[in-house]
């Protein structure tokens, strides 16, 4: 063999060495066809590299620490991420890469280039990712070991190949994020904003992408696996990961500002009882009055606003449904994980590229009913699916649950109403209206404080009609009485001395229940429907002095 032409690997070896090795025999016939190529094009040369040629060591290493400032985990307690200062911007107004940036795009593409030559394939399997992870990290710091004027500090090294491998094999700087527990949201607003939900509040963090094209290459990486498409025609997707989280994405022409990405996590642990007295999301009394309802089969709705935790609350009450009980679940996007060993998970799906195929949650609802279920479990009613969830409530399927969005029970009430009537169908008002006092049996209402806190301020049972309005009345409330020198919503959950029109269900189910939880510590409630402040301040001072203790919690569910 007369000629010898190297991989692109061995090019770039010899001339960090600065050795060229193109040939072995200068004289055969083609290296003689060659040079007539190599005559034109003798006189281009490459373009300079700013980042090697004028940033000496101190600079590259004092910039690469302005940008790494990592977070720190110890005992599930994270540091908060601090906001990140935008670089200075050029003459024509776009960000400047900063050379951390600007060294990671360049081994990126030479990373790329050596999986292609080397035909690893990159899984979305967890088996085979910590594999591919491994090689590609090995590929990494061989790239690194060959770069010229480059002197990493082990701490450097091991941070850059860390942030380039979740560039490449995960969600870019999110993985960060995703990585850390006490993360419950991640908000995209623009490709160098990025804020998290911690602990209720809202932060801004020091992680970015670098441009609008990385964002929307990660967007496209987490639909890609369900089998969605996100482009100019389709420009808005939801979807969700492995691990449970919801994801919204949507961008250009929609999205004026750049691509946006909203990523709602959930806990890997479902939260159970003891998770929300520790929150002071809800108390025992409480709890043990909705775990009864359960149990007896009354159709309960859950409702909040947005972020209150809905979701994560109905997985919790579901919990105590009978193990011998056929459950069937539907959502737009599966989120629910209930622990019983009969259920069924539907998910709805979009329509395609030609807006054709769409199942919707109304038509899950329907079908589910051919599938003899003694529960149904709706994720969100949004629209027409309502209707179709009181009739079953009202045909059979008692110990129905669902969410809706609404900020009290009288309005999820008339959101129901509206929904309703979103069908099409011709009912009369009043009509729907029997449906809806005949059909729910109690609404649970969250709500978020000013702390980030979520907590039930409602417990609220329906019952009947009289002069065509829904009669509803107030079990428990929860009423916030103040906010202490660290921010901290203060108030008390208490009964409103009303019992339930279906006390006598408990005993003849077999699930007594104490009257007191209902009488004691009342806090009664005026003609305005607003509670008595005094009787409020009495039993929080009775609690703070310790007079008043709380029973102790309900038993954890059990299979019945």
């Amino acid at each position: 063999m007369d000629v010898f032409l190297p991989w692109d690997e061995d090019v770039m070896a010899t001339a960090n060495r600065k050795e060229v090795e193109i040939i072995t025999n200068p004289q055969s016939e083609w290296v003689k066809g060659l040079r007539l190529v190599l005559a034109k094009i003798r006189d281009l040369k490459p373009a300079p590299k700013d980042w090697v040629a004028s940033v000496s060591d101190e600079e590259f290493a004092q910039a690469s620490k302005e940008i790494w400032s990592p977070v720190l985990f110890d005992d599930g307690k994270t540091t908060t991420a601090e906001s990140h200062v935008a670089e200075p911007e050029d003459e024509a107004g776009k960000t400047k890469l900063s050379f951390w940036d600007d060294l990671k795009q360049k081994i990126h593409k030479e990373v790329v280039h050596t999986l292609e030559i080397e035909h690893i394939v990159v899984s979305d399997e967890s088996s085979a990712s910590a594999q591919t992870r491994k090689r590609v990290a090995a590929i990494v710091d061989d790239i690194l070991q060959k770069q010229p004027n480059l002197q990493f500090s082990r701490d450097q090294r091991t941070r850059f190949s860390s942030e380039l491998l979740d560039e490449i094999l995960g969600l870019g700087p999110l993985e960060v994020l995703m990585r850390d527990p006490a993360v419950t949201e991640i908000m995209v607003n623009a490709f160098d904003k990025i804020f998290i939900e911690q602990k209720g509040k809202l932060t801004l963090t020091k992680y970015k992408f670098r441009n609008n094209e990385q964002v929307v290459q990660v967007i496209k990486r987490i639909v890609a696996p369900l089998g969605r498409r996100i482009d100019e025609s389709v420009p808005l997707v939801d979807a969700r990961l492995k691990d449970g989280s919801r994801v919204n994405a949507i961008i250009a022409p929609l999205a004026v500002s750049g691509p946006t990405l909203t990523i709602r996590r959930f806990s890997q642990k479902p939260f159970g009882p003891e998770d929300y007295y520790r929150f002071g999301t809800i108390s025992p009394e409480c709890m043990a009055f909705i775990e009864k309802c359960v149990r007896i089969r009354k159709n309960i709705i859950v409702c909040g606003g947005t972020g209150t935790g809905k979701t994560t609350f109905l997985n919790a009450i579901s919990g105590y449904i009978s193990h011998n009980e056929r459950i069937i679940t539907v959502e737009d996007t599966a989120e629910l994980r209930l622990q019983q060993p009969h259920w069924v998970s539907l998910e709805s799906r979009p329509p395609n590229v030609e807006g054709k195929g769409a199942i919707t949650i109304q038509d899950l609802v329907k079908n589910c009913l051919r599938m003899r279920p003694d529960r149904i479990v709706v994720g969100e009613c949004r629209g027409g699916e309502a209707l179709d969830m009181l009739q079953a409530m009202n045909t059979g399927h008692e110990g129905s649950l669902t969410t809706i969005h609404a900020n009290t029970p009288r309005d999820g009430v008339s959101r129901l109403e509206a929904m309703c009537m979103q069908t099409g169908a011709d009912l009369p008002i009043y009509v729907i209206r029997e449906m809806i006092a005949s059909a729910v049996n109690l609404i649970v209402q969250l709500s978020r404080f000013s702390d980030g806190s979520r907590k039930v301020t409602y417990i609220t049972e329906m019952h009947g009609q009289k002069d065509n309005e829904i009669q509803s009345t107030d079990l428990f409330r929860y009423v916030q009485t103040g906010v202490d020198e660290n921010g901290k919503v203060q108030g008390v959950f208490a009964p409103t001395g009303e019992l339930p029109t279906f006390f006598g269900d408990f005993a003849a189910k077999g699930q007594p229940v104490d009257k007191e939880i209902f009488l004691k510590n009342a806090v009664p409630v005026g003609p305005d429907g607003d509670p008595d402040l005094n009787a409020v301040h009495r039993l929080q001072a009775q609690m703070a002095a310790g007079k008043q203790t709380p029973p102790p919690p309900p038993a954890a569910p059990v299979k019945a």
